[in-house]
């Protein structure tokens, strides 16, 4: 077995399990902050690179500081952030999260407890799974950053009535699929077979070949043509290991997908008055020990070392998003059903 397989296999066992606990970490939890942006998968090195280049959300990369993740994937990290011994911090926030992992029980992930997964609304001042209602089949697959600030921007101006005194939002990006590269990710305007196979039920219509385009064909040749147990399709990161994209462009699409979160972060900067913090749940490895992507239980620090960067908002009141409706009417946590939740994640790459 070589180094790649050999941490994975340790990373998705009991010993990653063990291993990944010895590993000091920080909830965010404590640390000061009034509004907290998660930026699902971003690299240390990734932020601070962005700073350098001048983004005008950012302070120079001097000022781009970092903790050690409490976990090395979306479902860990919630895992150990929601654990019940922070029920009472969770009990004046709000949750905002544009990640389908909040509804999952996650047990087939050996790092996970089965204390917290699927999340409910009882443990929290506000649930709101801002990806039931606003996620897009677009040229990709997953939910943009707007709606997740829009609630960000409601929710934290209502937190009076609403008997919260913190939000924390969870973004998809820069986690892949990425923005400027839609053709990397097979099948992605179609989300309920997004980038798998699925047997067609009786009631389906059969699938014809010939109604496939030359790249649709293309695409559906090289997923063919991959192991069973690979999942290299829809994860750039296994792609490179396997020699299928460059590290380069790769990495320039992963840069673009942080802009893109940190552009629309500005309307949040300028929406809300209070201490702005901007994290991640995990990185991304490329090669570091053998660890490709971000497999749970991983110490690695490509994985585990996340960016923190606080800012000081200040409410000019530039946009007035309403509060989403659910979170008025008291049930955030209604509407889809396991299938189209596997989908979702799946055009994230965790299926």
């Amino acid at each position: 077995m070589d180094l790649t397989r050999l941490t994975e296999s340790i990373a998705t066992g009991r010993v990653g399990h063990a291993i990944s606990r010895l590993v000091p970490s920080t909830a965010v939890w404590e640390r000061e902050w009034d509004v907290c942006c998660v930026l699902d998968g971003c690299r240390y090195d990734l932020m601070r690179e962005t700073a350098a280049a001048g983004h005008e959300l950012l302070p120079g990369p001097e000022g781009v500081g970092s903790l050690w993740s409490v976990g090395s994937q979306s479902a860990e990290w919630m895992d150990r952030t929601f654990a019940p011994e922070h029920r009472e911090r969770m009990a004046r926030t709000a949750y905002v999260t544009g990640n389908p992992f909040s509804s999952q029980p996650c047990d087939h992930i050996l790092v996970t407890s089965d204390e917290v997964l699927p999340l409910s609304a009882d443990d929290f001042g506000v649930l709101h799974e801002a990806w039931r209602d606003e996620w897009v089949d677009d040229d990709i697959s997953t939910i943009p950053p707007a709606p997740l600030t829009d609630a960000a921007i409601a929710v934290w101006r209502a937190r009076e009535r609403l008997g919260i005194d913190r939000v924390l939002v969870h973004y998809m990006q820069p986690h892949a699929p990425f923005r400027s590269q839609p053709d990397w990710f097979f099948g992605s305007a179609d989300i309920e077979h997004w980038g798998q196979f699925v047997e067609a039920d009786d009631d389906d219509e059969e699938f014809d070949p010939e109604s496939l385009t030359a790249e649709e064909r293309e695409a559906l040749e090289a997923f063919a043509e991959a192991d069973d147990d690979d999942d290299s399709m829809n994860d750039p990161w296994l792609r490179v290991r396997e020699g299928d994209l460059s590290r380069e462009a790769v990495w320039a699409a992963y840069r673009d997908n942080l802009e893109w979160v940190l552009d629309d972060l500005t309307r949040l900067y300028e929406n809300c008055d209070g201490r702005l913090a901007l994290t991640s749940d995990h990185g991304n490895g490329l090669g570091e020990f053998g660890v490709w992507s971000h497999p749970p239980g991983t110490p690695v620090p490509a994985v585990r070392r996340v960016p923190w960067v606080v800012r000081e908002g200040r409410d000019r009141e530039t946009c007035d998003p309403a509060l989403p409706a659910g979170i008025r009417e008291g049930d955030s946590a209604a509407g889809d059903d396991d299938g189209e939740i596997e989908s979702r994640l799946e055009a994230l790459g965790y299926r």
